[in-house]
């Protein structure tokens, strides 16, 4: 994939999440991020790794690679977690956005955090 821009990791981040927002809540069925590109026609080696903009743009920044590359994710998770923040919460064991919407099992909820993980603020 090509070298993307904070500005470019948050803008795809924010359209990939409102179209699985949009299309769960129009279809009623669970939208993920497989079916965004899919739709997208978007070959798989096009595709950030992770299937994410952000990770991608900091795995981009990371020189080390794919490890310790959360530090430089572009948007705040509201997580006190070094690591995989969209995972893990701001308590032990409390789950992230991305993993309360992975195990969302309410199309309104499901929705609902999609919308949020769209409009996550961007790091200062």
């Amino acid at each position: 994939m090509k070298k993307l821009t904070k500005q470019e990791a948050i803008k795809l981040h924010r359209k990939m999440w409102n179209w699985i927002a949009d299309e769960t809540e129009r279809t009623g069925k669970f939208c993920d991020k497989y079916e965004y590109f899919d739709v997208m026609k978007i070959p798989r080696g096009d595709c950030p790794r992770a299937l994410c903009y952000c990770c991608e743009y900091a795995i981009q920044q990371n020189t080390g690679g794919f490890i310790g590359r959360c530090k430089y994710c572009p948007l705040d998770w509201d997580s006190e977690s070094d690591e995989f923040m969209c995972y893990d919460g701001k308590q032990f064991l409390e789950q992230g956005l991305f993993a309360r919407w992975k195990m969302a099992v309410d199309i309104e909820e499901r929705v609902d955090l999609a919308r949020e993980i769209a409009n996550l603020r961007e790091k200062e």
